[in-house]
This record gives C-alpha cells, sequence and structure tokens, in this order.
C-alpha cells in the first residue's frame, strides 16, 4: 500500500503539471507523513546531503565551458571544419550536422546547447540549399542527443552519482557510440541526399587544412579533458574546471569573441540550469530514501527477475521501459528516479555495469526527440520558427530507427562499450 502511494502521489503530480523536482518531494513528503514518524527535517538533511557532492561539480563546471567555447566562437569553427570533411558527401550538410554535433557534444554534454548551437548554425545553410524543412528539422534535433553521449555528458555523470559507477568509465565507454551513431544516421542522410539529387561541394584539401587550423584551439579540448580522465591525470570534476579555464582563455585571447556581457550571461544561465539539476538530484534522493525504507528496488528487482527470463528479455524490458518514461519525463529526473531501480538487476545478468550505463542514457535519450516532452524538437522548431508538430515528421522516425539498431547492436556486442573502459 506504502509502495503504491509513494508512485501514486509522485504520478499525480506529474499529470498535474507539478515541476518534477516537486512531484519527487510529494512522492517523499506525503507516504512518510501518513504512515510514519520520520520528521520532515530528515528529508531536507537527505536532499542537502545528495548535492554536498564533489562528483556533481562537473555539471555546473561543464554548463559553463560549454556556454564559452559556444559564444566564443568554437561551434561555427567545428561546423567549418566537418564541412570540409564532409560536406562533399550527398546530403553533406545533414552529415556535417551529426559530426559537428559529436564535435560539439564533447564539449558541452548537453542535448539542447548542441541542438541550439549547430541548429542555429546549419539550419538556414541547408534550407538555403535546397533541403526540405521537414528534414533538416529532424536532422538537427536528433543529431543533439549525441550531445548526451558523447563524453562529456551531463546526464552520464548523473548516472554515475546515483548508482556509484565510475564516472570516467562511463565516458570512454560512450565514445565509441557515439560514433557508431553518427554513421548510422550519416547513412540515411547520404540516401537521402542520393535521392533528391541535393546541391553538393567540392571536396578541397587546401579548405580542410584552413578548417583544421582554425579549429585546432576547439579540437584540443575534448584531447585535453578525455586525454586527462583516460590516462589518470585528472577526475571529471577536475577535468571540467580545467576546461572552464580552457574555454575562457580560447575564448578571449585566441579567438576574442568573448566579451565582459557575454560572460556574466553564461554564468547566470549556468547557474540556472545547474539550480534546476541540483534541485532535481536533491527530490530524486529524498525519493530513493523512502524507496529504500519501503524495500522497493529489491522488489522491483525481484519482479523483472522474474518477469525476464533472460538477458535478452531484461534488455527488451529495459529499453522499452526507458522508451516510455522517455516520452513524459526528462532526461536528468528519468536518469536519477530509475538508475537506482535497475542497476540491482544487472548482477542477475551479469551485465557489466559501465555498458548498461551506456545502453541506459542512449535509449533515454530518444526521449529528447519524441513527443510531447521532447525538448529537442522545441528547439529546433524555436530555430525553424514553425509550429512544433512540423518538427515530428517520417524523417525523424528514421532517423530514431538508425538510432535504436545501434542501441541493439550495443546490446548484442557489450564489448564495444567496454573495449575503452576495459583498457583504463
Amino acid at each position: 500500500m506504502i509502495t503504491g502511494v509513494i508512485f501514486g502521489t509522485f504520478l499525480l503530480a506529474v499529470f498535474f503539471g507539478v515541476p518534477i523536482a516537486l512531484s519527487l518531494v510529494l512522492g517523499t513528503v506525503v507516504p512518510l507523513t501518513l504512515f510514519s514518524n520520520v520528521p520532515v527535517t530528515v528529508i531536507m538533511q537527505k536532499m542537502f546531503a545528495s548535492i554536498d557532492s564533489y562528483s556533481l561539480m562537473a555539471v555546473p563546471f561543464y554548463i559553463i565551458a560549454g556556454g564559452f567555447l559556444d559564444k566564443g566562437g568554437v561551434s561555427k569553427r567545428l561546423v567549418n571544419l566537418a564541412d570540409a570533411l564532409v560536406g562533399w558527401l550527398p546530403g553533406g550538410l545533414a552529415v556535417v550536422t551529426f559530426l559537428a554535433s559529436a564535435f560539439f557534444g564533447a564539449i558541452s554534454g548537453s542535448a539542447a546547447a548542441t541542438v541550439a548551437a549547430i541548429g542555429g548554425l546549419l539550419y538556414p545553410s541547408m534550407i538555403e540549399r535546397g533541403y526540405d524543412q521537414r528534414f533538416s528539422l529532424a536532422t538537427i534535433s536528433i543529431g543533439g542527443i549525441l550531445g548526451i553521449i558523447i563524453p562529456p555528458s551531463i546526464p552520464m555523470v548523473l548516472f554515475g552519482i546515483s548508482a556509484s559507477v565510475d564516472v570516467s568509465k562511463i565516458f570512454m565507454g560512450g565514445i565509441i557510440p557515439g560514433i557508431l551513431l553518427v554513421v548510422a544516421m550519416s547513412i540515411y542522410s547520404v540516401i537521402y541526399g542520393k535521392r533528391h539529387n541535393l546541391e553538393t561541394k567540392k571536396f578541397e584539401l587546401r579548405a580542410l587544412g584552413r578548417a583544421l587550423k582554425d579549429a585546432i584551439w576547439a579540437l584540443l579540448m575534448p584531447l585535453i579533458i578525455l586525454g586527462g580522465i583516460y590516462a589518470g591525470i585528472m577526475t571529471p570534476t577536475e577535468a571540467a574546471a580545467v576546461a572552464i579555464i580552457y574555454g575562457l582563455i580560447v575564448g578571449l585571447c585566441i579567438y576574442r569573441e568573448l566579451s565582459a556581457k557575454m560572460l556574466v550571461k553564461i554564468v547566470t544561465d549556468a547557474v540556472a540550469s545547474s539550480g534546476q539539476i541540483m534541485f532535481i538530484v536533491a527530490g530524486a534522493s529524498a525519493f530513493g530514501y523512502v524507496m529504500t525504507r519501503e524495500n522497493v528496488p529489491t522488489k522491483v528487482a525481484n519482479f523483472i527477475t522474474g518477469v525476464a527470463g533472460n538477458y535478452w528479455v531484461f534488455y527488451l524490458l529495459v529499453i522499452l521501459l526507458l522508451l516510455f518514461v522517455g516520452t513524459f519525463m526528462e532526461v536528468a529526473p528519468a536518469t536519477m528516479l530509475l538508475s537506482p531501480i535497475l542497476v540491482p538487476c544487472i548482477s542477475a545478468y551479469s551485465i557489466n555495469p559501465v555498458v548498461f550505463a551506456v545502453i541506459f542514457v542512449c535509449s533515454l535519450g530518444v526521449g529528447l526527440v519524441t513527443p510531447p516532452v521532447g525538448l529537442n524538437l522545441y528547439v529546433a522548431a524555436n530555430i525553424g520558427r514553425v509550429k512544433f508538430e512540423k518538427v515530428v515528421s517520417k524523417h525523424l522516425f528514421i532517423y530514431m530507427l538508425c538510432y535504436l539498431a545501434v542501441v541493439v547492436l550495443l546490446v548484442i556486442f557489450p564489448q564495444i562499450v567496454n573495449f575503452l573502459p576495459s583498457h583504463m
């Protein structure tokens, strides 16, 4: 009965439009008030303790670093480099979108920021060169998901903290899947370009050299971050702090496109975004506390292992659950809510926690392009100045199938994810 009240209160609050963080708090306070004598001060202490975390400092750091590099001129140089590399392909601008999104994802760690930065630059060019509007919007929408797959990734940080998994290994595990996603979705882009005889450009080695020279400072940042983590020189949190300093130097001293007014705006926006995420983390921690008191994770684990007779059925159920949850809940709260529940189940199927973390984030990321929540869709609609419904098209559906094909590949061959972490 108490378990029913916990989830019933939470879902009812979400249904009536209460913010996710407050819904989690209500799902904690109501059952404890009705069925226990635990004082509310205990909940407050749990919430404070959950955000008093060294690892969580990485979240605002990566947001600020991404802002510095975006406004400091990095995003347009990454687009120019991607265009010089693959712009000659049929449907080349769509492939450029994915490649540039992957580059920018290795800086920002945010899906919405990737859509805004890369989509804002490439969408006008795609329309100008004759790309269909729906195809263009679908491309920049789903390309944004790479922002949470290619490390550093804010959802990966949240997963590692909530499920006690090494964040640096999750980061490493996301690199190869991110590359595979770029390739899979680019294949459809090339096919689309060939069918519609879209305008292409000639490959010029000299232009590639110029673009590479101009973007070298942008490319060094992910190498510094991931190289430092991979070599054991820096933790993910320390790497995030280094990224801020690097982004500040590049934006102010090298590209010279940052101003004092921009710095204030970037930091202000980062504080607001971080505050929202921290509130969700605090609410999820309190919710996790009451679930643990009622032994909910163990009950759920026993139920899933009872229903899922083997490895394949388990993953099928998990992916379907994450696809469903992603349609009405954003990635951050869903990660904090579901990862502590699902991770205890994986030992029954001998699943590596790092592999599960990457597949979890990839599967949940689809929710960024599925209505009604679909944050990427709203950002893309704003860029294209069209109604939300126009972003949802057959092109988006085909991209999603390409994306999910890669997720299935990771389930079948978990070595793809675990290759780099196993060599750390």
